[in-house]
């Protein structure tokens, strides 16, 4: 890699880095928490973060577990959930009926395959990476909201992609990806309306960037660091509600 490349990486760290601040989290009493897709990446960084700082966390994984069940301790909770079966969301009820989640974080995420240009599109794969990246959110916000403890839930952060902008796509291709990204994004701006007039709920839709993770091999960001940018915003969800925004709290196009 060469050092412009190096020095760039180098500024595009920094740009998101808040590691150095002491007080992240400090502002959230302890909260029950549920996670997606929380065996690697973002959700793992969470999940260990919000143990850290003594919270409840019920965690979901696909099919892999032993990143969480390395992590243990009373205060966390696992359960498998395939998102790309909208029913395997009916597994979670044992878990939060009558229960306090006050935060849903919405971060399993499918690339969706290689094949996403025109002509070439794999539409099984496409329906299955719309139930994880959007209609989930859908039926995990209602799913909550119907058997957790009323009043219970405060905030949901959806973890989206710049990706899904529409204002910023000027290269085409990756339908499968921009495409349920995006419907996740509308998802959460009409969320943001229905939720917080009918329940106080917050929804923010955010984009980590460029994340180092099973996904994304070649990323540049730290999922521990991003994992504080997230808390340091859910420190404050009320006033991102129906916001994209980028870690810095900049808000984005939709």
């Amino acid at each position: 890699m060469g050092l412009r490349r190096l020095f760039k990486n180098y500024l595009y760290k920094k740009k998101f880095d808040i590691s150095s601040r002491k007080h992240v989290g400090s502002k959230l009493k302890q909260k029950s928490i549920l996670i997606t897709g929380a065996n690697s990446g973002i959700g793992y960084a969470l999940t260990e973060k919000f143990l850290q700082l003594n919270h409840f966390v019920l965690a979901t994984y696909n099919n892999k577990k032993e990143n969480l069940v390395k992590l243990g301790g009373e205060n966390l909770k696992i359960c498998q959930c395939d998102l790309s079966k909208i029913e395997n969301i009916d597994f979670l009820i044992n878990h939060i009926k009558k229960k306090s989640i006050n935060i849903l974080i919405n971060n399993a995420g499918t690339w969706g395959g290689k094949n996403q240009n025109f002509n070439e599109i794999d539409y099984e794969n496409f329906l299955k990476a719309s139930n994880i990246n959007a209609i989930s959110i859908l039926r995990l916000s209602e799913t909550v909201l119907k058997y957790s403890k009323k009043d219970s839930l405060d905030s949901i952060l959806n973890i989206s992609s710049q990706f899904g902008s529409l204002e910023d796509n000027t290269s085409g291709t990756n339908y499968v990806y921009r495409g349920t990204k995006s419907m996740m994004n509308s998802f959460s701006k009409n969320l943001s309306i229905d939720l917080k007039r009918d329940y106080g709920v917050n929804v923010i839709s955010i984009c980590p960037g460029n994340v180092k993770t099973k996904m994304n091999p070649g990323g540049i960001l730290n999922p521990k660091n991003i994992a504080l940018n997230i808390i340091d915003i859910l420190e404050n969800s009320e006033s991102y509600n129906g916001k994209f925004i980028d870690l810095n709290k900049n808000e984005l196009t939709w």
